[in-house]
């Protein structure tokens, strides 16, 4: 998790008072679980969305019997240990994959809750102590719906994240099949790319945007007439300087968007066939007018393509395509970028290794 569990406990002063309070508060509350739980479903039972949720009524009593497991012997008694995040966790992701309405969902707590103060009324005439339960009980119960809610949108989102992937790649693999390209070339290409950015010091959230986006870095080329995309001989001047508009045509094709993958796919697409000494194309950027994206992704893209066979080529030894790599460096590519990418050699062949061309 992003947010360590400690922290999160920290955060709501969950601390060892708390736990002793909620333990003395769990054995007052242990004889009246069930009638917590039945304010719980009647609310359910209340809303026809909530209730929908259940496929029959055995699928709602075992929920119930799981629900009340995990405040019995969690939640109320403070027992915040590992089982206890991984069940909390478990709980916000079956309920994102049920598609339980967060309304409803996180309605449940507050009925909990209003039914505590009520209990609490009525079992604790003394109002210090109860004033220490209540204290104590909406720390739990905040903690437990944090996590839970955390845990439903993380679900959510990765699942979202898989198919932007799954989008991503299909755009992807339209430019590169037009090419004589492979789709294990793009896979390759963007965990390089992802390697690089890890070396270099980013952090796992930009080079995870930047192996998302990367695999776009040709998507132009489906812009590009199949006469001279798939020319076998060499392209005439005119032909090449239809070929060389495939980045702009990528940058048009990825809209601007505020969303960071979005912006590196299109920097990349846009910057991929920049060189180090301005004389690349389209725009003749050089040095770090390129961006470090579209810098990391030339370099990977030509190293994979050097020891990749092509209809049109032989595969170079790895040693043949690092040493083009050094002979370029300074020319083509970043030379603070070659030397890292020199770094990561073993990363990168685990990578080439991993997938590798099908031979059937």
């Amino acid at each position: 998790m992003r947010l360590r569990f400690e922290q999160w406990r920290d955060f709501l002063d969950m601390d060892a008072d708390s736990i002793n309070t909620l333990r003395e508060f769990g054995g007052l509350i242990r004889p009246h679980m069930d009638l917590l739980m039945d304010g719980v479903y009647a609310y359910i039972h209340a809303n026809a969305a909530a209730s929908a949720t259940f496929s029959d009524p055995a699928a709602m009593q075992r929920a119930r019997a799981h629900q009340l497991r995990h405040w019995q012997d969690h939640v109320f008694a403070g027992n915040f240990n590992q089982d206890y995040l991984e069940a909390t966790l478990a709980i916000g992701r079956t309920h994102q994959q049920l598609g339980v309405d967060l309304r409803f969902y996180s309605g449940a707590y507050v009925v909990v809750l209003n039914q505590l103060v009520v209990l609490l009324g009525q079992l604790v005439p003394d109002e210090a102590r109860r004033s220490r339960y209540l204290t104590a009980v909406n720390r739990a119960v905040f903690l437990d719906m944090g996590l839970a809610t955390y845990a439903y949108y993380d679900t959510l989102l990765n699942a979202l994240e898989d198919m932007a992937q799954e989008v991503t790649l299909s755009l992807a693999r339209a430019g590169e099949y037009r090419d004589n390209e492979t789709g294990k070339h793009i896979t390759r290409m963007s965990k390089m790319c992802e390697q690089m950015a890890l070396a270099l010091g980013k952090d796992a959230t930009w080079a995870h945007a930047l192996r998302m986006a990367s695999p776009l870095h040709d998507v132009g080329k489906i812009g590009v007439p199949d006469r001279i995309l798939l020319k076998p001989g060499r392209l005439d001047d005119n032909e090449s300087q239809i070929m060389r508009e495939h980045p702009r045509i990528g940058g048009t094709i990825i809209p601007e968007h505020p969303a960071l993958v979005i912006r590196m796919a299109r920097r990349i697409a846009l910057t991929h066939h920049e060189k180090w000494d301005g004389s690349g194309y389209p725009a003749g950027l050089c040095g770090e007018e390129i961006p470090l994206e579209g810098r990391i992704a030339a370099i990977c893209d030509v190293y994979d393509a050097l020891v990749s066979t092509r209809p049109y080529k032989p595969a170079w030894s790895q040693q043949a395509a690092l040493d083009y790599l050094q002979q370029q460096s300074g020319l083509h590519f970043d030379p603070h970028l070659v030397s890292t990418f020199l770094r990561i050699v073993p990363e990168v062949e685990a990578i080439q290794s991993r997938y590798a061309e099908s031979t059937s």
